[in-house]
């Protein structure tokens, strides 16, 4: 299948670890140029020594963005247009959430998280889409979480964030159409990353179990029996950002190995 991704350029959040640093290598594969924001510069530049050790060809711009600095965020975006000329792709990957029960969540931390994502994820895209509408083949990307469809206890503040991102991707799904821009969210499940260690660790607490007792309690309840790496997100993002999916709008892909149970 040929993708159509040769040269096109991506602004990707969260780009310097995880799911995001996983996108962003992905693309680079397929040719895209990329614009990497985050507020770790040393581990955003790691990344962009990877992409041009790889592909020499590639332009990549290293953007240091914090989206509790909101004024950031217009002078981020004009900064990775000028140094690569545009954008085609967006993936809101930025955020996360403070793990946790109700009782056990400050509001300092709802306060912090929440303008990260959704309100970062809105801030971004805000500034992003004057330079999306010029392109031939708009994307945009959000990163969501399965908690968004079926909100679990420990995790209280992953479900109203995910939720969240999930109604926005369809709001704006129905807004930018006109523009001939596509977006959607793919939803990851437990990945591995730090906050899939944070969830064993919880887990292993509650359950007075050890770690890998608790690690196997909760791979039980994924069908296909393992946790999803950042790589399976990544496929997922760039088959939304190619021209073969030119036509998915406004849905929301769960890589959870089909743990959620919700249809």
């Amino acid at each position: 299948m040929e993708l159509e991704l040769k040269n096109r350029i991506a602004f990707i959040t969260g780009a310097s670890r995880g799911i995001g640093r996983a996108i962003a290598l992905a693309l680079a594969d397929e040719g895209v140029h990329l614009a990497l924001f985050g507020r770790d510069l040393k581990a955003c530049e790691a990344v962009a020594r990877r992409v041009r050790r790889k592909h020499r060809r590639l332009r990549v711009a290293v953007i240091p963005l914090d989206f509790e600095r909101p004024r950031e965020i217009r002078t981020a975006v004009r900064a990775a247009a000028k140094a690569l000329g545009g954008v085609d792709i967006l993936v809101n990957c930025a955020g996360g959430a403070f793990r946790g029960r109700v009782g056990e969540i400050p509001d300092e931390a709802w306060e912090r998280y929440f303008r990260v994502k959704p309100l970062g994820l809105v801030r971004m895209t805000r500034e992003t889409l004057p330079l999306l509408k010029r392109s031939r083949q708009g994307r945009v990307i959000n990163i969501s979480g399965t908690r968004g469809r079926e909100p679990e206890a420990h995790s209280a503040m992953s479900g109203p964030i995910n939720f969240g991102t999930l109604s926005l991707t369809k709001v704006m799904a129905n807004e930018f159409g006109r523009y001939g821009i596509t977006v959607n969210a793919i939803a990851p499940g437990s990945t591995a990353t730090q906050r899939w260690n944070e969830l064993v660790s919880i887990t292993a607490r509650e359950r007075g179990v050890s770690r890998a007792a608790a690690e196997r309690h909760l791979l039980r309840e994924v069908p296909l029996g393992r946790v999803i790496r950042p790589e399976d997100v990544a496929a997922a993002a760039v088959f939304l950002a190619s021209k073969p999916a030119e036509l998915i709008s406004g849905c929301s892909i769960n890589v959870d190995g089909g743990r959620t149970r919700s249809i």
